[in-house]
């Protein structure tokens, strides 16, 4: 696909005056002179941005995913997890109206589903939609920015979504309309401020400047939801699960085949191939809330 790129200003402060980063693809991330906020520009038209993820976007060797559905262990473990550290922030109660934006194949629906929860799912892969559909789930092929409902949630989850999303403020105005009055929204999502990203340096596995076009820090996440009425309640570095495979084919993106040579020695003699591992990726794991009126 020929990509139409365009400049577009700072999400977070609106100004156009940034510093190169570094050039990855033939793009560049920068970082907003005003308020260090980091991101892609000039990136994928806006458009055209959102037609990537259309059809296939989890079937791609070029951008996206490509094994997404062959992973489904270890994707329903990491949402297990994560829904499980944001428990003790979820409002009294299990008869929760839940939303899962970005649910892709539908595996955090079927968790939600199996606490007895009111899932929905907004997705933008159409063919990943009908299946769902077809399937009994309730699944909205729309995006969040131009989603409506008269429910409000309990619990509102962007697993690896917000950093894909052009219209940030507009997406946060949007959560804090849809989220209950005590309930919580879970995101997670790579975080620049990470020792990973400070150790990788270009060969970070985040830069993915074709869909992931905003970077965010703890504070520069703070700032969009507090000007749109939310509040962090909680946050902390996470990681996800990984098996052998995953764990070598992760050592051999970073070139570091002595230590996948190392590691396989290990798995063998050990016999861990069947064995699940979580890894702390640095990325960020935040909890909001309604902001508190003062």
């Amino acid at each position: 696909m020929e990509f139409v790129t365009q400049h577009y200003p700072c999400s977070l402060c609106n100004s156009t005056t940034t510093k190169p980063v570094l050039n990855k693809g033939g793009f560049n991330i920068v970082q907003c002179s005003q308020c260090n906020f980091v991101y892609v520009s000039p990136r994928i038209k806006n458009d055209q941005l959102e037609s990537i993820y259309q059809h296939s976007y989890f079937k791609n060797k070029d951008y996206g995913y490509v094994g997404y559905e062959q992973e489904k262990i270890l994707r329903v473990k990491n949402f297990e997890r994560w829904l499980k550290d944001a428990a003790p922030f979820m409002p009294t109660g299990t008869a929760y109206h839940a939303l899962d934006i970005g649910c892709a194949a539908g595996y955090c629906l079927e968790i939600m589903n199996a606490k007895g929860w009111q899932s929905e799912g907004l997705e933008l892969d159409q063919e990943m939609c009908i299946d769902l559909n077809k399937a009994g789930k309730k699944v909205h092929h729309i995006a969040i920015e131009k989603f409506k409902s008269n429910i409000k949630y309990q619990v509102i989850t962007l697993f690896d979504v917000i950093e894909h999303i052009t219209a940030l403020d507009v997406a946060f105005k949007q959560l804090s309309n849809l989220v209950a009055a005590d309930g919580v929204i879970i995101m997670v999502t790579p975080n620049y401020n990470s020792l990973q990203r400070k150790l990788f340096g270009k060969k970070w596995f985040q830069y993915k400047p074709i869909e992931h076009i905003q970077y965010f820090t703890k504070q520069t996440l703070e700032v969009f939801a507090n000007r749109n009425g939310l509040q962090i309640a909680h946050h902390n570095s996470c990681g996800q699960y990984a098996d052998v495979q995953f764990l070598l084919n992760r050592l051999s993106y970073y070139k570091l085949s002595f230590l996948s040579k190392i590691f396989t020695k290990i798995f063998h003699l050990l016999n861990l191939k069947q064995h699940l591992f979580y890894a702390d990726t640095g990325s960020l794991f935040v909890v909001l809330k309604k902001r508190e009126a003062k």
